[in-house]
C-alpha cells in the first residue's frame, strides 16, 4: 500500500523524467537542466532534488526507463515474430530511430550507470538477458556463454547500424538487417 503523498510524490517522478525525455528529443540533452525542469513541472528547484541529485540522475533516469521499454520492445517481437532475428534487429533500429535522443543516453553520452558489472541496474540487465534468450533460441546455443557471446555481436551490430543511421552515414536498408542475421546464422551452425 502506498499512501497519498508516496503517490504523488512517485507521480511528479516520472513527470519529471517525462519532461526530460521531451525536452532532450526536441532540443537535445543540452536543454535539459534541473531548472527547465522545474519550470516544465511548476514547481521550484529544490523539488527536483527531492527526487533526483543531480541532472546526470535524471538522465540515469530516463535510460533506465529506456531500457525497460526495450527489453518490452525485445519479448514482444520475439513472441509474434516469423523471423525473429530479423524482426528484432528491425524493431531495435526503429526503436533508435523513433527515440534518437534516448537512444543516445542510453548508448553514446557519458553515464554513471555501470554495464556488465555486479552493480549494474536491472534494466540494463534485464535486456541483455532478454536478448540472450531470443538469440540463443533462434540461433540453438548449448550455452549461456555462447549465447552471451552471440548476443554481444549482434547488439553490437544493431548498435553500429543505429548509430551510422542516426549519424546520417548509410540508409537503413532491408538486406543490411539480412546478411548480419544470415552471419549469425552461420556462425551459430558452426
Amino acid at each position: 500500500m502506498t499512501t497519498p503523498r508516496e503517490r504523488r510524490y512517485r507521480i511528479r517522478e516520472q513527470q519529471i523524467i517525462d519532461h526530460a525525455r521531451r525536452i532532450a528529443e526536441a532540443e537535445g540533452w543540452s536543454a535539459v537542466s534541473t531548472r527547465r525542469l522545474a519550470q516544465e513541472i511548476d514547481h521550484s528547484q529544490p523539488v527536483i532534488y527531492q527526487h533526483f541529485r543531480n541532472r546526470e540522475h535524471v538522465v540515469a533516469a530516463v535510460v533506465r526507463q529506456g531500457f525497460a521499454e526495450l527489453t518490452e520492445l525485445i519479448r514482444e517481437h520475439a513472441q509474434q515474430a516469423d523471423a525473429p532475428l530479423e524482426s528484432l534487429c528491425w524493431s531495435y533500429l526503429n526503436f533508435s530511430w523513433q527515440n534518437p535522443a534516448l537512444y543516445e543516453a542510453m548508448f553514446t553520452r557519458p553515464t554513471a550507470l555501470e554495464f556488465a558489472a555486479e552493480n549494474t541496474p536491472a534494466e540494463l540487465r534485464d535486456s541483455f538477458e532478454a536478448l540472450v534468450e531470443v538469440i540463443g533460441n533462434e540461433a540453438g546455443m548449448k550455452t549461456y556463454d555462447d549465447a552471451a557471446a552471440l548476443t554481444e555481436f549482434f547488439w553490437a551490430a544493431c548498435h553500429g547500424l543505429a548509430s551510422l543511421h542516426l549519424a546520417g552515414r548509410i540508409p537503413a536498408r532491408q538486406d543490411q538487417v539480412a546478411r548480419l542475421c544470415g552471419m549469425i546464422r552461420i556462425y551459430s551452425s558452426e
